[in-house]
C-alpha cells in the first residue's frame, strides 16, 4: 500500500458526498486506500457513508462510532494508527479536492524530493454556501521552504485539506497529538512531520478549504471562537507543545509567547494562569512576565485634555462622582462598561454614527452627540473612540465642552511601565 487517505466526518450530511466525489475522482497510479471515521454522527452522514463503501468496497476502510469521542485529536490519532500507506493525505468531510490529479502529483513531488516530510499546495476558501471567500489562511514562504524555524513564530504551512506526508507513525511518539488538546491537532500534526524534514509548498490550488463560524454550529471554528475561554486553552496548547520540542531541542522557544502571556494575564485569574505557567519547563522567565504584566504594567490609562492638566491617575477618575457620558459606541465603550459598569456612574452614551444613534448598548441608551449640551457642566466626558479622538476633541471643543476624558485601553504612560518595558526587556529582548 503505497498511500493512505485519511477523512474524518461528523454531521456533514449537507457536505461530505462533495468530499467523497473529489477522493473517488482521484487519478492515482499506485496503490492506494480510502479510511473513514465517522465520529457517532445525528445526521445522515453515515448512511451516505455506508452508500459509497458498497460502491467502493476495496477501496474503503470504514469505522463508525456509536458514541460521539468528544475528542478529535484523538480520532485523528486513530487515523493515523490505521493507516498502512507509506504516504498519507488528510480531509475532513466538510473541505473538498479541487484537482483530480492532487494526489498523485504530491506523490511524484515527495518520490523526487526525499528530503522533504511532506508538502501542501494552495487553496480556495469557501464559505458555507460554496462561494469563494478572500480570506489568507496560511502564508507563503519565498523560496517554498517551511522549516523548524518558521514552527517557531507559531504560524502554520499550510491547511491539512492539501497536506500530504510520508507516513512516520509511531504508537507512543503521536500521542502527543491527543495529549496536547482534544480540539487542536493540525500544528502539532505539522511539528512531527518538521521534526524528520521540512515541508514543502506547492503554489497551485488543489483544494476548497469550507470556512464556517457562527453559533450552533459544531465544526471547529465555531466552537472555538465562542468559548470565552479560548485564549486560556491556547496558551496550554503552547505549553505543551513548547515542552515536547524542548526534548529536542533545549532552549526552544515559541517566539509569540510573551504577547500570549500579556494576553492571558490580562483577561484571566491569578491562579488559573499561573496553575498554567507552572506546567511550562520555561515555567522562570514565563511567571516573572507574567506578573510584570499583571501587576506592574498599567493597563489603563487616562488623559484629561486641558491645557490646565497634563494627566490624571485612572484611579482618581474612577472616584469622581459626576455621571459619565461615552463618546463613541464601539468595541472601546463595551470593554469600558464591561469593566466599570459595576461602578454605576454612567449616564448614556453618544455616537455620531446615525445607525447607532436611538439604540442601546448593555442596557445604555446612545444618542446624538448634541444631547450633551443639556448636561454641559453635570457631567463628564469620556472619549471612548481611540481612531478618531483627535476629532471627537475638536467636535466637543466646537459645542463648547472644553474638558473631556480619553479612554485608552492597553496603554499608559506612567514611570512603572517604563520600569517594566526595561525588566522585560532584561528577561526577552524581543518584547521590547
Amino acid at each position: 500500500m503505497e498511500i493512505s487517505i485519511l477523512l474524518l466526518t461528523y454531521n456533514h450530511e449537507r457536505h461530505v458526498r462533495k468530499a467523497l466525489d473529489s477522493i473517488i475522482m482521484q487519478e492515482i497510479n499506485v496503490p492506494y486506500e480510502i479510511i473513514i471515521l465517522d465520529d457517532a454522527s445525528t445526521d445522515d452522514t453515515p448512511k451516505i457513508l455506508w452508500e459509497y463503501k458498497k460502491k467502493h468496497p476495496e477501496k474503503i476502510r470504514l469505522y463508525i462510532r456509536k458514541m460521539n469521542s468528544g475528542h478529535p485529536t484523538k480520532n485523528g490519532y486513530f487515523l493515523f494508527s490505521k493507516a498502512k500507506g507509506n504516504y498519507f493525505a488528510t480531509i475532513e468531510g466538510d473541505d473538498y479536492w479541487t484537482d483530480k490529479q492532487k494526489i498523485q502529483k504530491q506523490y511524484d513531488f515527495l518520490e523526487r524530493h526525499k528530503e522533504y516530510s511532506a508538502c501542501v499546495t494552495d487553496l480556495t476558501v469557501v464559505n458555507e454556501q460554496g462561494a469563494e471567500i478572500e480570506m489568507e489562511v496560511y502564508k507563503k514562504k519565498d523560496n517554498h521552504v517551511y522549516t523548524l524555524e518558521d514552527f517557531r513564530s507559531l504560524s502554520e504551512p499550510g491547511m491539512t485539506i492539501t497536506l500530504f506526508a510520508r507516513n512516520y507513525f509511531d504508537k507512543d511518539a503521536y500521542r502527543i497529538i491527543y495529549q496536547a488538546d482534544k480540539m487542536m491537532g493540525d500544528i502539532t500534526s505539522y511539528m512531527l512531520m518538521l521534526l524528520k524534514g521540512d515541508i514543502y509548498q506547492l503554489d497551485e490550488k488543489t483544494a476548497a478549504y469550507r470556512y464556517v463560524c457562527k453559533a450552533g454550529e459544531s465544526n471547529f471554528n465555531s466552537i472555538h471562537f465562542s468559548n470565552k475561554y479560548r485564549n486560556y486553552i491556547q496558551t496550554r496548547y503552547w505549553i505543551k507543545l513548547e515542552n515536547y520540542m524542548r526534548q529536542y531541542q533545549k532552549d526552544f522557544e515559541f517566539l509569540p509567547m510573551s504577547g500570549v502571556i500579556k494576553n492571558t494575564a490580562l483577561q484571566y485569574p491569578i491562579m488559573p494562569v499561573l496553575h498554567l505557567l507552572m506546567q511550562s519547563e520555561n515555567r522562570g522567565k514565563y511567571i516573572v512576565q507574567y506578573f510584570i504584566y499583571k501587576f506592574l504594567l498599567d493597563s489603563d490609562y487616562l488623559l484629561e485634555k486641558t491645557e490646565k492638566c497634563a494627566g490624571q491617575n485612572w484611579r482618581k477618575f474612577l472616584k469622581r462622582k459626576k455621571p459619565i457620558v461615552l463618546f463613541g459606541a464601539g468595541a472601546a465603550a463595551e470593554e469600558y462598561m464591561d469593566k466599570y459598569a459595576w461602578k454605576g456612574n454612567i449616564f448614556f452614551l453618544v455616537d455620531n454614527s446615525e445607525k447607532k444613534q436611538n439604540t442601546s448598548m448593555k442596557g445604555y441608551l446612545v444618542k446624538k452627540p448634541e444631547e450633551v449640551l443639556k448636561y454641559k457642566n453635570k457631567v463628564d466626558v469620556l472619549i471612548t473612540n481611540k481612531d478618531h479622538e483627535k476629532e471627537i476633541g475638536k467636535q466637543l471643543l466646537k459645542m463648547g465642552i472644553n474638558n473631556y476624558y480619553s479612554y485608552c485601553s492597553m496603554q499608559s504612560a506612567r514611570l512603572r511601565n517604563k520600569l517594566a518595558r526595561k525588566l522585560l526587556g532584561y528577561y526577552d529582548k524581543r518584547v521590547v
